[in-house]
């Protein structure tokens, strides 16, 4: 089975929210979007492709939790590098 196109904003929030082990949704976008949004794209805001995510959240995040968390939000990993 394949991985979805695009990823809801919701879902990116709660992306964040597992990635920098907060108990806030909201306050987790900020901060990702406020440190990386003008660089490399803001995440919560609008639906992103999957592996899109995956490369914005590597700038910030392990790469294996990257991995891990979307694979514990969507059900599956990530295939590029």
């Amino acid at each position: 089975m394949l991985p979805p196109k695009y990823i809801k904003p919701e879902e990116q929030m709660i992306l964040l929210e597992r990635l920098y082990r907060s108990q806030d949704s909201i306050t987790s976008t900020k901060k990702f979007n406020d440190e990386y949004g003008d660089n490399i794209g803001r995440l919560g805001v609008e639906m992103v492709l999957f592996n899109e995510v995956y490369r914005r959240l590597q700038v910030a995040f392990p790469r294996i939790k990257c991995r891990q968390a979307l694979k514990e939000i969507t059900g599956f990993e990530p295939t590029v590098y």
